[in-house]
């Protein structure tokens, strides 16, 4: 990384990428970036598919049966929470949010295999051509 500061910046300043504003490739405030473009992805994916959400769902099921009682993941539970909410709305909004606490969520992503190897590539080689 070059320039140290860029670790103290709020996530959210990364949410809207120009150019010149860009955070160096593979950095962690890219990795936050590229994230949120895997979420909008995703959520689009289950806006128009709303059982893909049961893969999430099993995800958290088999991650929090395999962890010990006595130390539950937190944000595992907070996932469980917003995936098992009703409203498909406010679970798209929340795995798409571009603040501190949405790029906080994303770190432990349970929406893993709802995007093929394949969408993951073109999304991430369209965002390293953008800068």
């Amino acid at each position: 990384m070059s320039d140290s500061s860029e670790m103290r910046e709020p996530a959210a300043a990364y949410g809207q990428s120009t150019k010149s504003a860009a955070p160096e490739p593979w950095s962690h405030p890219w990795h936050d970036q590229l994230g949120l473009l895997y979420h909008r992805a995703i959520a689009e994916k289950i806006r128009l598919q709303p059982d893909l959400l049961e893969i999430a769902r099993e995800n958290l099921r088999r991650w929090l049966a395999a962890e010990p009682e006595t130390a539950p993941s937190q944000a595992r539970r907070e996932w469980q929470q917003i995936v098992n909410c009703e409203n498909l709305g406010e679970i798209i909004r929340l795995m798409t949010d571009p603040s501190e606490d949405g790029h906080r969520r994303r770190q432990s992503t349970p929406f893993v295999g709802i995007l093929t190897p394949e969408e993951r590539r073109a999304i991430r080689d369209q965002f390293l051509g953008k800068l």
